[in-house]
C-alpha cells in the first residue's frame, strides 16, 4: 500500500468514525437521550462542529470499538464534571444529566472489564530493596550515573514508564557483577606499602572552616557540621584496608588582637569515608587520635592506626574558642560587642544597611561578609549611637546569632575573624604510610556475614557441586519470588557445574550464577508468569505496595499455600505489612509522588525567605509525619484537609506559621515540653489558616518555585491531585501565562487578561479560583497580605465551578470537607494506580467510589479505606 494510498483510506475511515453512527452491532441510543443531546450538545458537538473533535451525533453507539469508548468517556467525564455544557450555554436539567450519566455509565461498566497489569520491572527503589533482601547487603546502593525511571501519571513504578532500554539492560549486568564482586570477590594480591605527602596546599577549604597562611592551614570552629569546621586532604584515599602511620606537624596561632589560648589545643584526628557527604556530622566518623597541641612552634606527632578501603584523615580543632552552635554562638558575639563598642557598630552597620531593623544577610556569608565588617570596623565616621548592649540592634544581632540564619551567614564570617587574629590551630604537614599489614575492614566482615547468610557453610566432606546445587534450590525461589521449576533449577544447575568442570572455584561459579540471576527477567520484572489472580503475583504487589520490597516468608508461604487469595486473610497481611513510622519507604515514596515532595530537594529558596536544607527537610518530614499519623490512628479523610493537630517544631511554628512563640497566648497552637527545634505533635485549632495538606510548608512549596507563585500552577495541582480532576494541557496556540516579575500588576488581573480567549475560560474557571485561593501563601508557606512588589492587597476571594464563593483559604478548606468524597475517590485512585503499577479505566475508578462511599459511612477511616482498596478487585486484578 502507497503513503498516498494509504492516507486517502485513513481519511476514508475516520470520516466514517466520526459520522452518524448506526453501524453493525451497535447499540441505539435511547430516544429521550438523543433528544438531550440534541438540544443541549450538538450545536457545538455535531457531525459540522465536532468542537474538540467531538461528534456526539450518533443515534447509536458501537462499545465494541475503542475510538467509539474513548469519545463517550470523554463526554462522561465532561458531564459528570460540570465542564460540558460551558456555563454560557444552555444547561440539561438535573434529571436529564442524572439520565444521560446513568445511561453511560452502566453501558462503559458493561463493556470496560477490570484491567491487569502490562509487565513491568522493578524500579530503582524497588530493586535496591530486593538486591538488600536476597543478598543480605544492608547498605547496597546504585551506583551514580545508573539510568533514571521514567515517570508516568506521576509515578515512577507505572509500566508504561518503566521500558527496558539498552541503557538499562547494560547498566543491571555492570551493577550484576558489582553485586558478585561483592558476594564473592577475587583475592586481593599482598599490598604494597605507599607514602602519602601533604601540605597546606593539598587540603580542602570548605566554606568557612579551613584557610591557608603561609605554610599553614588554620582551623578556627569546632562545629559538629564536617564542612563548617574540618579540613582533609584532597589527593589521599586509602586502596587498602590496613594499619597505617600518620605524622602530623601542628602549631598554635594566637596574636596580641585576638584572645589569648593558654591550653593545650586539642587536634582531632578522624577516618572519614570519602563517600559521605561534606554535610555529615564530624562525630560520625571514627576517632583515631587527640593531638595535644601546646607550641606556637611546629610540633610532629607519629601514631599507628587503622584506616580502610575508601578512607580518608580529617582534621578539626576540638576545643576552639569559635563555634557555629546555637546559644554559644550568641554568646561568643556578647563577648566581642562588650569588649569593643567599635566592633558592635561594624556589624550593626552590616547587618542593618537599610537603616532599619530588617536584617541584610546574603551578603554577610564568609570572607565577603567578613571584608564587608572589617572596612566599617575601620571606618573612622562610623556611628556609635547605638553600640551598647541594650540597644535594639544589639539584641536584634543577639537573637539572630541564635538562629538557623546566623550559623548559615554571621558565623561564617566572623570564622574569618579567627583565621585573621586568632587563637587558631595551624596545620603544616601530613604523611601517611602503609599499610603496615592488612586489617579486615568492617566491610570485608559485612561481606562474610552476607555470604554465609546467603550460602550457608559448606559441610565437611561436602563437593562443591552438591554444596552449589542446595545453595541454588534455596536462592532461586527467593530471587524469582515463587516457587521455581524444576526444569529452571536445573539450567543454573548446569551452569555452575560447567564452571566449576572447566576448573574454576566454586567462588567463580557462584560469581557468573549470581550475574545470571540478576539479569533475567524473573527477577528484574515484578511478574512473568503465572495466570491471572496467580498468588505470588498477588503477595509481589502486596509486598512492593506497602514495604518497597519482595515479599517475606510469611507472606510467601501464604502464596504457596493458595491462601492469600482468601479476603480476611489478605487484609490481614495488608494490617501487618502497613507501614507504622513516616520513616519506612511506602511513606516516603508515595508522599514524595503522590504530592510532590520529592521535588523540594531541587528547589532553592531565594535568601530573602530565610529557608535553609534544614528547614527543607522539616517541611518535607511534617508532611510525612502527618501522613504516617493519618494512616495509623485511621483518622477520618476530613483531618487530611482539617485537622486539630500537626507535626512541627516550635521553631519552625514561629517562623513558618506565625504560631505563637513559647510564654505567649497559645489559641492556635498548644506545645508539649521539647526543645524548640525537635519534632512533635502539636495541637491546634480546626478551620485556621494552616493545618492540613493545603496549609503545610511542603505543598506549598512543591507547588511554587522557591521565588515566586503562580495561581495556575497551584490551581493545577489541586486539581489533579486533591480532587482528581486533572486538567487538559493548554492549547498549543496559547502563550504561557509569564510571571509579572516587575510587580506592575497582580495575579488576579493577569489572569483575567489571560483567560478572555473562549479556548482558555472552560479549564481555567476550574483552575484560576483554587489557584487564587491560597495567594495568601508565600512561596515557603508564610502568610502574606501584598502581593510582591506591590501595594495591592492579596484578594483571595473567588467563585468555584460550582457557584460557591470562597473568601479565603479557611472557606476552601471548608468547602473541601463539605465535599470530601472528592478528595478520598482522589486518593484511593492515586493509591491503585501506585499499587498496580497501571492507568486505572473506567470501571476500576467506579468501583474506587462505590469504596469511598461504604467507608464514609462506617467511619470515614484513612487506614480502612487502605485495607478496603487492597480487598478490591481493581487490585487483586493482575
Amino acid at each position: 500500500m502507497d503513503s498516498l494510498f494509504f492516507w486517502r483510506w485513513l481519511a476514508i475511515l475516520m470520516g466514517l468514525v466520526m459520522a452518524p453512527t448506526q453501524a453493525n452491532g451497535a447499540t441505539p441510543i435511547p430516544e429521550a437521550l438523543q433528544r438531550t443531546l440534541a438540544a443541549k450538545c450538538l450545536d457545538c458537538h455535531d457531525a459540522t462542529e465536532k468542537k474538540g473533535d467531538v461528534n456526539l451525533e450518533q443515534t447509536a453507539i458501537d462499545w465494541s470499538d475503542p475510538t467509539q469508548q474513548e469519545l463517550w468517556l470523554r463526554a462522561f467525564a465532561s458531564i459528570d464534571q460540570g465542564l460540558m455544557p460551558p456555563p454560557k450555554k444552555k444547561q440539561p436539567s438535573e434529571e436529564e444529566r442524572k439520565a444521560l450519566l446513568a445511561y453511560l455509565e452502566a453501558s462503559l461498566l458493561k463493556q470496560i472489564p477490570f484491567g491487569s497489569t502490562p509487565p513491568r520491572r522493578l524500579n530503582q527503589r524497588e530493586y535496591t530493596a530486593t538486591v538488600r533482601s536476597l543478598f543480605h547487603l544492608s547498605s547496597f546502593v546504585l551506583p551514580p550515573g545508573f539510568p533514571n525511571d521514567g515517570e508516568s501519571h506521576g509515578f515512577d513504578n507505572l509500566s508504561e514508564g518503566l521500558a527496558l532500554s539498552p541503557g538499562h539492560l547494560e547498566a543491571y549486568r555492570a551493577v550484576a557483577t558489582e553485586i558478585a564482586d561483592e558476594l564473592f570477590p577475587v583475592k586481593k594480591s599482598v599490598a604494597e606499602k605507599k607514602i602519602w605527602k601533604a601540605g597546606p596546599e593539598d587540603m580542602v577549604l570548605s566554606f568557612a572552616a579551613a584557610t591557608v597562611h603561609g605554610d599553614a592551614l588554620r582551623l578556627v570552629s569546632r562545629s559538629v557540621d564536617v564542612f563548617r569546621s574540618c579540613s582533609w586532604p584532597s589527593r589521599i584515599e586509602v586502596k587498602e584496608s590496613g594499619t597505617y602511620r600518620v605524622e602530623v606537624d601542628a602549631s598554635k596561632f594566637v596574636s596580641g588582637v585576638g584572645n589569648p589560648f593558654e591550653k593545650p589545643m586539642i587536634l582531632e584526628v578522624r577516618a572519614r569515608d570519602l563517600a559521605a557527604s561534606d554535610r555529615s556530622k564530624v562525630t560520625s566518623f571514627r576517632l583515631l587520635k587527640e593531638i595535644s597541641v601546646s607550641s606556637d612552634a611546629s610540633e610532629k606527632s607519629v601514631f599507628e592506626a587503622d584506616l580502610y578501603e575508601g578512607e580518608t584523615l580529617v582534621f578539626r580543632w576540638a576545643n576552639a574558642e569559635m563555634t557555629h552552635e546555637f546559644g554559644e554562638l550568641s554568646e561568643l558575639y556578647r563577648d566581642w560587642f562588650q569588649k569593643d563598642p567599635r566592633f558592635l557598630a561594624a556589624w550593626q552597620k552590616a547587618i542593618f544597611s537599610a537603616g532599619d531593623l530588617r536584617p541584610h544577610l546574603t551578603t554577610l556569608r564568609g570572607r565577603n561578609g567578613w571584608e564587608l565588617v572589617s572596612k566599617l570596623w575601620a571606618d573612622p565616621g562610623l556611628d556609635l549611637r547605638e553600640a551598647t548592649m541594650d540597644s535594639k540592634p544589639t539584641l536584634k544581632i543577639l537573637e539572630i546569632a541564635n538562629s538557623i540564619s546566623g550559623t548559615t551567614s554571621i558565623a561564617d564570617a566572623l570564622c574569618h575573624f579567627y583565621h585573621e587574629r586568632g587563637p587558631a590551630l595551624e596545620l603544616h604537614h601530613l604523611k601517611l604510610e602503609g599499610p603496615l599489614q592488612s586489617v579486615e575492614s568492617p566491610r570485608d566482615l559485612a561481606r562474610t556475614k552476607a555470604r554465609v547468610a546467603l550460602t550457608g557453610l559448606q559441610k565437611e566432606g561436602q563437593s562443591s557441586e552438591v554444596f552449589g546445587e542446595d545453595v541454588l534450590r534455596r536462592l532461586l525461589p527467593k530471587a524469582f519470588r515463587r516457587d521455581v521449576q524444576e526444569e529452571t533449577i536445573r539450567v543454573y544447575v548446569t551452569l555452575l557445574k560447567d564452571h566449576l568442570k572447566d576448573g574454576h572455584s566454586f567462588d567463580e561459579a557462584m560469581h557468573l550464577v549470581v550475574r545470571n540471576i540478576l539479569i533475567s527477567p524473573r527477577f528484574l520484572y515484578h511478574q512473568v508468569e503465572g495466570a491471572r489472580g496467580d498468588a505470588y503475583n498477588l503477595a509481589n504487589r502486596l509486598s512492593y505496595f506497602l514495604t518497597q520490597g519482595p515479599p517475606d516468608a510469611k507472606l510467601t508461604e501464604l502464596a504457596r499455600s493458595q491462601m492469600l487469595p482468601n479476603g480476611s486473610r489478605l487484609r490481614g497481611e495488608a494490617q501487618r505489612l502497613m507501614p507504622k513510622k513516616f520513616t519506612e519507604p511506602m511513606i516516603q515514596s508515595f508522599v514524595g509522588q503522590w504530592l510532590r515532595t520529592r521535588k523540594l530537594s531541587s528547589i532553592m529558596p531565594d535568601p530573602r525567605f530565610a529557608f535553609d536544607d534544614s528547614s527543607i527537610s522539616m517541611a518535607r518530614h511534617e508532611t510525612e509525619r502527618f501522613f504516617a499519623e493519618m494512616l495509623t490512628l485511621n483518622l477520618p479523610m476530613t483531618d487530611f484537609i482539617d485537622p486539630d493537630f500537626t507535626f512541627s517544631s516550635r521553631e519552625f511554628m514561629t517562623r513558618i506559621y506565625g504560631a505563637p512563640k513559647e510564654g505567649e497566648a497559645t489559641k492556635d497552637a498548644a506545645y508539649p515540653k521539647k526543645p524548640k527545634t525537635e519534632f512533635q505533635k502539636i495541637s491546634m485549632d480546626r478551620g485556621g489558616r494552616y493545618g492540613g495538606l493545603l496549609g503545610q510548608s511542603a505543598i506549598l512549596m512543591a507547588t511554587a518555585n522557591g521565588v515566586d507563585t503562580q495561581p495556575v500552577v497551584r490551581g493545577v495541582w489541586v486539581l489533579e491531585n486533591i480532587l482528581g480532576m486533572p486538567s487538559p494541557p493548554p492549547p498549543k496556540n496559547v502563550p504561557a501565562l509569564t510571571p509579572d516579575t516587575q510587580g506592575s500588576v497582580s495575579p488576579r488581573a493577569l489572569l483575567a487578561a489571560h483567560t478572555k480567549d473562549t479556548a482558555c475560560a472552560v479549564c481555567h474557571q476550574r483552575i484560576d479560583p483554587i489557584g487564587l485561593a491560597l495567594e495568601n501563601y508565600d512561596p515557603v508557606g508564610r502568610w502574606r497580605t501584598l502581593w510582591p512588589g506591590t501595594k495591592i492587597a492579596i484578594d483571595s476571594s473567588c467563585v468555584l465551578a460550582d457557584g460557591t464563593a470562597i473568601k479565603d483559604p479557611r472557606d476552601s478548606k471548608a468547602w473541601l470537607v463539605r465535599n470530601i468524597d472528592r478528595f478520598s475517590q482522589c486518593v484511593g485512585e492515586k493509591l491503585l494506580t501506585y499499587a498496580t503499577g497501571r492507568v486505572l479505566n473506567f470501571t476500576e475508578k467506579r468501583e474506587i467510589r462505590s469504596i469511598v462511599l461504604a467507608n464514609h459511612a462506617k467511619g470515614n477511616g484513612f487506614r480502612d479505606l487502605v485495607l478496603d482498596l487492597v480487598e478490591s478487585e481493581t487490585f487483586r486484578s493482575q
